[in-house]
């Protein structure tokens, strides 16, 4: 067990899918927030499905951290168009200049459809496209359904995610001995997918305990209750 070094994310474009509430807006944010302190970062909301939970709603509460966010014009609005900021275009040229970008993705195939308007850029910029997931949601509660959305992702993203991220929580209640015990989980899916886990992510005041590296965030998103 070691802390993920998010420094080997900086200047590269990180692209967040996942389930509907898997938690991507939450560790889409958390990785802006660190990333900003590395060097200028833009925050993409990519989320053209839920309008809860939006990344747009961390802007100015970034602090100290170089962090610019993108979104959509009708975001947090009455006016319920899905949209996709101009601005997208300049964040991407960003990055030819070094920048870090990310971007937070809606849910399932229905959110990663819109990426193929920016998929030839994209591409030519080599991203990390990292897929969000937690034991914990009904719809993804074996590591075979998780790995029958990300090839549903992967084919309506035409991107090839290259790394997963354990966010497997619930809420104010996990317990370091709750992400724990999805380590089993994590293991299964990377051996379906192929791919590595970037890192486990946690909450909770104490480190788990798990293979692999792990990433400690804070909760950045409304509180429903």
């Amino acid at each position: 067990m070691a802390m993920f070094d998010v420094s080997s994310l900086s200047g590269r474009v990180v692209v967040v899918v996942g389930h509907f509430g898997s938690g991507k807006t939450n560790v889409s944010v958390n990785l802006a927030d660190m990333l900003g302190k590395i060097n200028k970062t833009y925050l993409i909301d990519y989320d053209n499905v839920n309008p809860y939970f939006r990344a747009a709603d961390a802007a100015g509460t970034f602090g100290s951290s170089d962090v610019t966010v993108v979104s959509g014009e009708f975001v947090n609005t009455n006016v319920d168009i899905p949209s996709v900021s101009p601005l997208v275009y300049s964040a991407l040229c960003g990055a030819d200049n070094g920048h870090s970008v990310i971007f937070d993705v809606g849910g399932d195939m229905t959110g990663a459809v819109s990426l193929g308007f920016l998929h030839d850029k994209l591409v030519a910029l080599d991203p990390v496209v990292l897929y969000v997931f937690s034991a914990f949601r009904p719809l993804t509660d074996s590591p075979e359904a998780a790995y029958q959305i990300l090839k549903e992702i992967e084919a309506s993203s035409k991107l090839a995610v290259t790394a997963l991220v354990n966010n497997s929580n619930i809420g104010a209640y996990t317990t370091a001995e709750d992400i724990e015990s999805t380590a089993g989980y994590a293991e299964r899916l990377c051996d379906l997918s192929g791919l590595p886990l970037l890192f486990t992510s946690y909450m909770t005041d104490r480190a788990p305990d798990v293979k692999g590296e792990i990433l400690k965030i804070n909760n950045r998103t409304k509180i429903l209750f």
